[in-house]
């Protein structure tokens, strides 16, 4: 048997877990734009190719639409996200709670869990937090790459949490999400961790040493997650891995590098795939105009992720 067979039949046996997918936002678009039914028709196949057996959707405002529109988008993402669910006759469900999702994977149904990429759409009021914890967020990142009322991200040089953002930590740990210091700038991860021991991790991040992009996190950042229990999900994005001509290999040696400096166990998968947002999106989109995924995503799809592992 070859490496890649016993590599695709790992990946049935062991569902794998994709910590981060522009999900929401993807089916809110093809939904907007007469296209539903893309949870059932793509992912479906998709994630059973693959062995995917749990998907963490995040909720993404993009900076055009805020700051007016930033709650409405984020409501409206997380609707379509349930309506598709609903609509693929149970292939997949979503996860609140443990027991859930332990339940999902026995079923071999697919989790989806909710994450929230940027606090823009709580505003300023982290009292909002409760309501998106009902419909089913566990995961919530304070910012993607710019300011927001709670840190700075990592575009930002800044300083790191603001008094809403060290509320909204305590908030979430209060009631029993994580935190997700992907996009989060050297200062509010800091902050962050400083403010309590509730759960935290990276989900789609890789490694500073190996491509010097501030979204990747240091070696001191990955042994401090580690001895916090939580866990790094690589991420396949081309700029991310390497500053230029990024392969497969570059992608292997970050896992290993997480495995090296963090620990066994702390490496997991981000992907954040680009491409499904970007075929999602009307042509011409004046939002995204000149972004083209060939140059961000280095896995053409999930199917790519059995090559990783036989590697």
């Amino acid at each position: 048997m070859s490496s890649l067979e016993r590599a695709r039949r790992l990946h049935l046996e062991q569902p794998l877990v994709v910590a981060h997918v522009d999900l929401p936002a993807e089916l809110q678009l093809r939904r907007q734009y007469g296209e539903p039914g893309a949870l059932l028709r793509d992912y479906l196949p998709r994630c059973r190719k693959a062995g995917i057996g749990v998907l963490i959707g995040a909720v993404f405002v993009h900076p055009a639409y805020l700051p007016d529109m930033a709650l409405s988008m984020g409501l409206e993402q997380i609707a379509a996200l349930l309506a598709e669910i609903e609509e693929s006759g149970g292939a997949f469900r979503l996860a609140r709670t443990a027991r859930e999702l332990d339940a999902c994977l026995e079923a071999g149904k697919v989790a989806v869990l909710l994450s929230m990429e940027g606090c823009e759409p709580l505003g300023r009021s982290p009292s909002l937090l409760r309501v998106f914890y009902e419909l089913g967020v566990r995961l919530l990142g304070l910012t993607w790459n710019h300011r927001t009322a709670a840190a700075d991200g990592c575009g930002e040089q800044g300083g790191g949490l603001t008094r809403m953002g060290r509320e909204l930590v305590e908030a979430a740990w209060g009631l029993g999400m994580a935190l997700d210091v992907s996009h989060l700038n050297d200062a509010g991860f800091d902050g962050l961790l400083a403010l309590g021991d509730g759960p935290v991790l990276a989900s789609h991040s890789n490694c500073r040493a190996l491509c010097p992009h501030l979204r990747n996190l240091t070696d001191g950042q990955l042994r401090r997650l580690a001895a916090r229990g939580g866990v790094v999900g690589v991420n396949q994005t081309r700029f991310l891995v390497k500053e230029k001509d990024a392969a497969l290999e570059d992608l292997l040696a970050h896992v290993l590098y997480v495995e090296k400096y963090a620990g066994p166990g702390v490496a997991g998968l981000g992907l954040d795939l680009a491409r499904p947002y970007m075929e999602a999106l009307p042509r011409p989109h004046a939002v995204w105009r000149g972004w083209d995924p060939r140059e961000e995503d280095l896995l053409p799809d999930y199917g790519a992720l059995a090559q990783l592992t036989a590697a």
